[in-house]
């Protein structure tokens, strides 16, 4: 017969043998790993901080450590990407459909001639980079669903250069829509100051100004400028801070 001190090393390891082990994702982020900090040559860590500023507006990867604690947080960032990217694609079409009406009509006026050399050359480019935009909209959309699991987040943070190469990716289709849309501005405003009419030039300033207004009070009221005061700052502190430190 069993002593009842055998009982209990056999129902405690039972009881411990039917508890549920942590997954591997669950680890992973518990610490900072140590190939998230900036690298100790001089060059490398000035191109690692170069990187995060241009991609987070931070100076280290702390941030994504902090982020990646939470279990969902990568699935729901990743997924309210691809629905603003497929609201960015419908924007690209229409600016395709507009440099190509450009391109393939006569002008109304003769006053607003846009089959000059400059305008052509910035809708012939702006139609160019939409085409291109589309296709990468559609390629990062397509391969989406898989960085969007938890699992390609572990693949992709294993080291500090993929994280960045991740983003690129991502904003790589934003890039070239900016791009078309400034190019097809910019054969609009060609058109307008190289126009012989005076009431088209001074409409046409009239417009952009006021847009301009509008655009300027947007990005005055939007959490993008703040963070980018409140980081100048910091930097702008910093720096004096080091300064009157020095004897």
């Amino acid at each position: 017969m069993s002593s009842p001190s055998q009982k209990t090393r056999v129902v405690s390891g039972c009881s411990q043998s039917s508890q549920p082990r942590p997954a591997p994702d669950e680890d992973f982020f518990h610490e900072f790993p140590s190939k998230w900090k900036a690298p100790e040559s001089f060059i490398s860590r000035r191109i690692f901080k170069l990187c995060c500023f241009i991609f987070t507006w931070r100076g280290d990867l702390h941030w994504l450590h902090d982020l990646l604690r939470e279990e969902n947080n990568w699935e729901e960032l990743h997924s309210q990407y691809l629905t603003q990217l497929n609201q960015v694609s419908i924007v690209q079409g229409l600016v395709l459909t507009t440099t190509a009406i450009f391109i393939s009509t006569n002008p109304p006026l003769n006053d607003v001639d846009y089959t000059s050399h400059a305008s052509y050359a910035c809708l012939a480019e702006s139609l160019v980079f939409s085409l291109f935009g589309l296709l990468f909209q559609l390629k990062v959309s397509a391969s989406g669903f898989i960085f969007q699991k938890r699992s390609a987040a572990k693949i992709i943070t294993e080291r500090r250069w993929r994280i960045f190469w991740h983003l690129l990716g991502l904003a790589v289709p934003i890039i070239i829509f900016g791009i078309s849309v400034v190019l097809l501005l910019m054969a609009v405003v060609l058109t307008g100051f190289k126009s012989d009419s005076k009431a088209v030039q001074l409409y046409l300033s009239i417009t952009f100004a006021f847009l301009g207004a509008c655009h300027l009070a947007s990005i005055l009221g939007s959490p993008f400028y703040h963070h980018l005061t409140n980081l100048w700052l910091r930097v702008i502190h910093a720096t004096s801070k080091g300064t009157a430190a020095e004897p």
